[in-house]
């Protein structure tokens, strides 16, 4: 299968964006092994053989299978140092690093309307501390696109969603979390994110001095800039024109997707 010739241009322009990230990332001293994990997702953008299974209708049945305009990446330990200055519990905890892993997929279109930019994501955040006495300590989150099909659950699901806990806190090992309590709801509504996004994300809430230093770096702000237009602007505009304050596309991303709670 050949790739679409304007679906490799694209992917090579985001390859390009991720490139320049990771030179923005050098400049704040960041772990050079996290920067270089940054190069999966470039060799997969840029490779055209590299077609992941995303959504399609055969014979109109919902299926998923690579097309010409499949793309998508993968990167893996992503590793960020945490302000601990934030931390309400235990106050023990002096170091602790988050651990940043993201997975993606999408149809390129080149048509002008309001479309969902991914039919896969799977964006994971795990925090760790240690205490003065050696203690260890977790916290996890997800962002996920929710998987469309099979059994629908009673409580509300938006498409983009936060949820605390995770699969993560299953696999350690002493299950010892004091009061702690733990259940898939609430998902909080959220608007899709990228690796871009995802790094500012966690730099401004996590490690806010390593923020404030990228936000001064004219190069950071561009890739971060095009990256919330082909993100964030969807989610955006469909929310917008469901409250009519925009013009109407036909066949936009439904905003009660969005947000189910929606009138």
């Amino acid at each position: 299968m050949n790739i679409n010739t304007d679906n490799q241009k694209f992917r090579n322009d985001i390859a390009r964006d991720l490139t320049l990230l990771k030179a923005s990332l050098l400049k704040v001293n960041l772990e050079k092994r996290t920067i270089d994990t940054i190069d999966t997702a470039i060799k997969e953008l840029n490779n055209p053989n590299y077609l992941p299974p995303v959504n399609t209708v055969v014979n109109g049945q919902d299926v998923k299978q690579s097309t010409p305009m499949s793309w998508g990446y993968t990167a893996k330990n992503l590793v960020f140092t945490v302000d601990t200055t934030g931390i309400q519990y235990p106050l023990s905890v002096k170091t602790g690093k988050l651990t940043f892993d993201i997975s993606l997929s999408g149809a390129y279109d080149k048509s002008t309307e309001i479309l969902d930019p991914f039919h896969h994501l799977e964006f994971n955040l795990v925090l760790e501390g240690l205490s003065r006495k050696g203690n260890y300590h977790i916290l996890s989150y997800h962002l996920d696109r929710h998987i469309t099909g099979g059994n629908h659950p009673e409580e509300v699901h938006p498409i983009y969603h936060f949820q605390l806990g995770g699969h993560r806190l299953k696999k350690v090992s002493n299950n010892n979390f004091g009061h702690s309590l733990f259940i898939d709801s609430p998902r909080f509504m959220h608007y899709p994110m990228d690796i871009v996004l995802g790094i500012d994300f966690i730099t401004s809430n996590f490690s806010p001095k390593t923020w404030k230093k990228l936000r001064s770096d004219q190069t950071y702000i561009g890739v971060l800039q095009r990256s919330q237009k082909r993100t964030v602007l969807p989610f955006i505009t469909s929310l917008s024109q469901h409250f009519g304050m925009s013009a109407k596309t036909p066949n936009c991303w439904k905003a009660k997707d969005i947000w189910p709670q929606l009138l």
